[in-house]
């Protein structure tokens, strides 16, 4: 009952359908899941024996290979089977995904798995809806989507800080403001303004009725203004092919297919927080990088036979 309350006081048709999500999925508790590699894999990575031996027809995916990556941050609670966790008392949203471009134009800076990965450096395992109903969980703020008519009013929301955490191919942990992944085209500067929790929105189906939340297309963290999209930068940012603000910062995004875990965090908003939660709002500082402790490695053991297996 606890997301159902938070959920149905947000904006009447928005909040009343991800509060129906945020149920399904708040109670349930991630099921034990297969085991990895004592470091994470990359798509890149060339072929164990064991994969070798592997039929052709035993596809590995990416979501295979990143659910096998981690276990799930400690004292958080699970909101979805697609691997996104909150914790309230840290007001953070737990995402995982992978890197899914280092060089290209950018729309995105994270969208669903299957939908924008080719203009997006992750793809996330989850959809746009479960991170939307997560952060309503940990009583982040949904704002407006941009408008362009009669004129341009750019997305308002409470604002997000995005942290992007993966351990390398040595095991070392890395922490980094997801800003600095994102530069000006045709210049060195990393982008400096913080993403806003727009909210998106519903689209009716006239021939049967049924509504659809339309940041599941892809539109879930964006770089590019969209009128639908879950999180956007507050200024006006083109989402036309030849106009694109922004790019990749190559040099400081691992190699393509390395699991991720973003970190999202609301920046608290003093004035708005009421005086009997104040002093736990100002405990949540959203410019501390997130500690090692929240990216567990999977392990393996030892079967019968002398081999690995997994746990």
């Amino acid at each position: 009952m606890l997301f159902a309350s938070i959920l149905v006081t947000s904006r009447t048709c928005l909040g009343v359908a991800v509060c129906s999500l945020a149920l399904a999925f708040g109670a349930a508790e991630l099921t034990a899941q297969e085991a990895a590699p004592d470091q994470p894999r990359s798509l890149s990575d060339p072929l164990t024996e064991q994969e070798k031996a592997t039929p052709v027809d035993a596809y590995v995916s990416p979501e295979d290979i990143v659910r096998a990556a981690f276990e799930p941050p400690p004292e958080a609670r699970p909101l979805s089977k697609r691997n996104v966790w909150i914790d309230r008392d840290k007001q953070r949203v737990y995402v995982d995904g992978y890197i899914a471009m280092r060089e290209g134009p950018l729309e995105m800076f994270a969208c669903p798995m299957g939908t924008k990965e080719h203009e997006s450096i992750v793809g996330s395992l989850a959809r746009s809806s479960e991170v939307h109903a997560a952060l309503l969980a940990i009583g982040a703020r949904p704002g407006t989507p941009v408008r362009y008519i009669p004129n341009f009013v750019p997305a308002t929301g409470q604002r997000v800080r995005v942290w992007v955490c993966y351990r390398d191919k040595q095991g070392k942990f890395h922490a980094s403001d997801a800003r600095r992944w994102v530069r000006k085209a045709g210049t060195d500067q990393q982008m400096e303004i913080d993403w806003v929790f727009a909210g998106s929105g519903f689209w009716k189906d006239p021939q049967d009725g049924s509504e659809f939340y339309q940041a599941d297309s892809g539109d879930m963290i964006c770089v590019s203004n969209f009128s639908t999209a879950m999180m956007d930068v507050p200024i006006a940012s083109s989402a036309q092919a030849n106009e694109l603000m922004y790019i990749p910062y190559t040099d400081r995004i691992p190699e393509r297919g390395m699991p991720v875990r973003l970190v999202l965090v609301p920046i608290p908003i003093p004035s708005d927080t009421p005086a009997g939660e104040r002093a736990n709002a100002n405990k949540v500082d959203p410019n501390k990088p997130p500690s090692e402790a929240i990216l567990p490695a999977r392990a393996k053991k030892r079967s019968n036979d002398g081999g690995e297996a997994s746990n």
